[in-house]
Order: structure tokens, then sequence, then C-alpha cells
């Protein structure tokens, strides 16, 4: 039986037609309440109706007490909905895996980037991330 070869526009609604991931080991440290870069990736979409799944894992520390770490996942330069965050304790460090999920109508066949970044939330003092990071980017058919 001979193979048939699909392609993006035979697929049904919902179908997973690519998919772009990275593990670098990332550095990030502030104090700003300004959103930091942390973590990045590309994809190119191929149909104006794809949906974009960007499911990110920063491993964030608050080194203060009452200090928050909040994430943040952004297109281009633009913080899409939602915020993820840590909260330091009494004790004065927390240190954790923060899942970032997000579901994103981009619009277009461009390649789109889309970032994890990092600030200081609430309180003052340092907030971090050390270790390894993940992102991946799952286009799915719209």
């Amino acid at each position: 039986m001979a193979l048939t070869k699909l392609n993006h526009s035979s697929m049904p609604t919902g179908s997973v037609l690519q998919v772009v991931s990275d593990t670098p080991t990332s550095t990030f440290s502030t104090q700003s309440t300004n959103y930091n870069f942390i973590i990045s990736k590309a994809i190119t979409p191929s149909s104006t109706s794809s949906k974009i799944l960007i499911m990110a894992v920063v491993h964030g520390a608050a080194q203060a007490s009452n200090i928050e770490l909040k994430l943040a996942i952004h297109r281009g330069g633009t913080a899409l909905t939602g915020e993820f965050k840590n909260y330091a304790s009494q004790g004065g460090y927390i240190a954790q895996a923060i899942p970032c999920i997000e579901v994103d109508s981009p619009q277009t066949t461009s390649e789109v980037v889309y970032s994890i970044r990092g600030k200081v939330g609430a309180g003052s003092g340092t907030v971090s991330s050390n270790a390894v990071c993940t992102i991946t980017l799952m286009e799915i058919a719209g």
C-alpha cells in the first residue's frame, strides 16, 4: 500500500501541525519591576487560522522574604494575557519550577517569536533563574 502525503490544509481542526522546542540553560537575575528576557523560540505558522500552544517551564527563585517572581509569555514585544508567579515565604528563599501555558492566535504565516520574561511582581529584592528552562511551541490546525 502506498503512503499518502498529507498537507496541512487536509488536516482536521485540532491537529498538531508542527512542534518546535528548546531547552537552553538560561541565566536570569533582576531586581526590576519591568519584564526581562529569560527564554524564547520562533515558529512559522502554516496558516493564518492556526493557533499556537505555548508551553514553558522556568525554574525560578525569589531570594528575599515576601517577594514575588512574575512571569509572562510575550509575542514579539507584547505580553499576552496571563501571568505566572511564585512567591517567597517568610523564610526568605523559594525556588521552584513555574509552568507557563497559553494559546495564541497570531493570524499570520510569518515567523512569530514567543518569549518568557520575568520581573519582580511584589516586594523588593532579587528574582532569578539559573537552571535549565524549557519552551515548546505547537502549531494547532484552526
